[in-house]
């Protein structure tokens, strides 16, 4: 079990010798569940929502190296506690310094942004050869219209420029993908803040669960997750774990929400619930603990990167790009992150 999830307000976590002792309230058959986990299968802990955990767990999962996530239950980042990676400052003032350096800062930007258009014609090359459409002209001009649009960002002098291009590929992109989602769970368009339907829902918590194990692996690294290359600095806002994430939004999270509504793994109608405070749609919690699992195997599932390549996943690509900004920083190797095979 790498990561534990503690699902709202009726689950409840404590210390128990070399284990965490897990309870949650059945309030359907008026019973209390209770499983103990050994910390030594433990990477991370999510809290979602107001699920309780003890001070002496907070201090064993800090002794231990695990750190703990929060996140609301409408999916927000709130933060986490990490045990102690702050040994890394001159890794740091390093980062620092290259984040003044325009010209490094605009390469890393252009890297990840081409990663990303060029993962989302993959998703749509994928998508469309599932269901019999790469042949479709409208599918075709919208996959050659990214292949060009990567090419021109890969070109680019300016992050205005690279921005623009960001942005139309994403129009792109998100129209394309429309026609893949279930009548039940239509998408629109991309919204957020507060998200209006199932489908972008389900979206912006598939990007925050994976931001928070991005910022888990940045802050690991030393690195300061505030401190991004595309993104730009703003308060409380983890940049450079948002510039990880970019290269994964299509292949990882948006195949997955694909997968889980229409597979009715998640159902519109069931596992999500309108919010009284701002109008917004959000998954409930019967919808996440139906979601979890399916992350878990999504993140474990095993795959080359390219033909001949060693197999990996998800975690270990992950930290595989953390380590590929390292070795850029310090070495001024060729960035690479992770493209889709």
């Amino acid at each position: 079990m790498p990561t534990l999830y503690l699902n709202g307000h009726l689950s409840e976590a404590r210390l128990d010798g070399k284990c965490i002792e897990v309870s949650r309230a059945d309030t359907a058959k008026d019973t209390v569940v209770t499983m103990r986990v050994p910390f030594h299968d433990l990477e991370r802990v999510v809290v979602i929502g107001q699920a309780s955990f003890t001070t002496p767990l907070l201090q064993k999962l800090a002794g231990e190296g695990i750190p703990l996530h929060l996140i609301s239950g409408h999916g927000r980042w709130l933060g986490a506690f990490y045990p102690n990676a702050n040994g890394h400052a001159l890794r740091r003032l390093r980062q620092y310094d290259l984040a003044r350096d325009g010209h490094f800062s605009l390469d890393i930007a252009v890297r990840a942004v081409a990663a990303k258009i060029r993962n989302s014609r993959r998703v749509l090359q994928r998508l469309a050869a599932s269901r019999d459409g790469s042949a479709d002209a409208k599918h075709l001009d919208a996959c050659n219209s990214l292949q060009a649009l990567a090419r021109q960002a890969e070109a680019v002098e300016t992050f205005e420029s690279l921005r623009g291009y960001e942005g139309y590929a994403a129009a792109i992109y998100f129209d394309r993908l429309a026609r893949y989602f279930p009548e039940d769970a239509p998408f629109n368009g991309r919204n957020r803040r507060p998200p209006k339907d199932a489908a972008n829902a389900l979206l912006s918590w598939s990007y925050t669960i994976v931001l928070s194990e991005i910022d888990a692996a940045v802050r690991s690294a030393g690195l300061d997750p505030c401190l991004g290359f595309l993104h730009e600095i703003s308060y409380g806002r983890p940049s450079l774990s948002l510039d990880l994430l970019e290269p994964l939004r299509a292949p990882l999270c948006d195949m997955l929400v694909l997968r889980l509504l229409n597979h009715k793994l998640l159902r519109a109608a069931e596992h999500f619930e309108t919010s009284a405070e701002d109008g917004g749609i959000y998954l409930n919690a019967e919808g996440r603990r139906a979601f979890f699992p399916e992350y878990e195997r999504t993140m474990q599932r095993r795959f080359a990167e390219s033909k001949g390549a060693p197999h990996t996943d998800f975690r270990l690509a992950i930290r595989e790009q953390v380590n590929a900004l390292l070795r850029t920083m310090e070495n001024r190797e060729e960035m690479r992150l992770f493209v889709m095979p």
